[in-house]
């Protein structure tokens, strides 16, 4: 009796685990939105969702690319890229 047991409550450990897995699965999906409010017709929804796809390929080439170049940085008070907000003239004047 007590093998049946845990034998039942192994295959439910089991289906549990591979339910827990599935839903983990669905949550970490990518999800993408077409509608931008209004109701869409169909010719609209696939020609957003064609557009979205492009734009998709875009971003991956872009990314194959390399890596993004940074701004270079700015003073916080007056937003000059020759010093920053430490040095800031501005800030010197009005202390």
């Amino acid at each position: 009796m007590a093998i049946l047991s845990a034998m039942l409550l192994a295959s439910k450990n089991e289906k549990l685990r591979m339910e827990n897995q599935r839903q983990k699965r669905k949550r970490a999906q990518k999800r993408t939105y077409i509608a931008r409010g209004g109701v869409l017709s169909g010719a609209e929804g696939a020609s957003r969702a064609s557009a979205a796809q492009e734009g998709a390929a875009e971003g991956a080439a872009k990314a194959a690319a390399g890596p993004r170049q940074r701004a270079k940085p700015r003073c916080s008070i007056c937003k000059s890229i020759e010093h920053n907000a430490r040095t800031c003239p501005k800030r010197q004047a009005i202390s």
